[in-house]
């Protein structure tokens, strides 16, 4: 019995209907998304973050575009870099769950030698710098575009959102 499906569902469904009445994600679509997926992308991202090094900034970026004043050359490049990205990143930390749950398992087995758990867990780090990759590259569009004032904005925005309130400087 696979006994990762459950928690690989759990943490990100993205097609087909959800456990929840909240419409069904499609990360790769060209079409803008509500506040109301934007949370649902926020909550997900939160679930699968323990898994990155880097946080998950493009909800919060979406849901208060307004109060950052988000060009639409700013909005279209995210946009651009969800649909080329996000799912990937989505599949890639899952896949991490997956090999997570495999190390623990093999690690249970005697017959599993140090040298396949080390190889098990160079997959893991490999498919970590992709996801770190992955992330750094929407840092980078953001970094690169916002201006003073929106980092200032953000910093604001941001100080209200446990999972980063952390990480900005004081």
């Amino acid at each position: 019995m696979n006994r990762s499906m459950p928690i690989i569902a759990l943490c990100w469904t993205v097609s087909g209907a959800s456990a929840d009445s909240r419409p069904p994600l499609d990360l790769g679509s060209d079409g803008d998304f509500s506040r109301q997926q934007w949370d649902l992308v926020e909550e997900r991202m939160q679930l699968l973050n323990s898994i990155s090094y880097l946080p998950s900034l493009l909800p919060i970026i979406m849901k208060n575009r307004d109060s950052l004043e988000l060009t639409d050359a700013q909005i279209h490049a995210l946009h651009d870099w969800r649909r080329d990205n996000y799912q990937k990143m989505v599949d890639t930390m899952n896949t991490i769950i997956e090999k997570r749950i495999e190390l623990g398992q093999a690690a249970m087995k005697p017959k599993v030698d140090q040298q396949q758990l080390l190889a098990l867990q160079d997959e893991i780090f490999k498919l970590q710098r992709e996801v770190f990759l992955i992330r750094l590259s929407c840092r980078e569009l953001v970094t690169g575009s916002f201006s003073q004032e929106q980092w200032s904005n953000f910093a604001f925005i941001a100080a209200e959102d446990p999972q980063i309130a952390g990480l900005l400087d004081q």
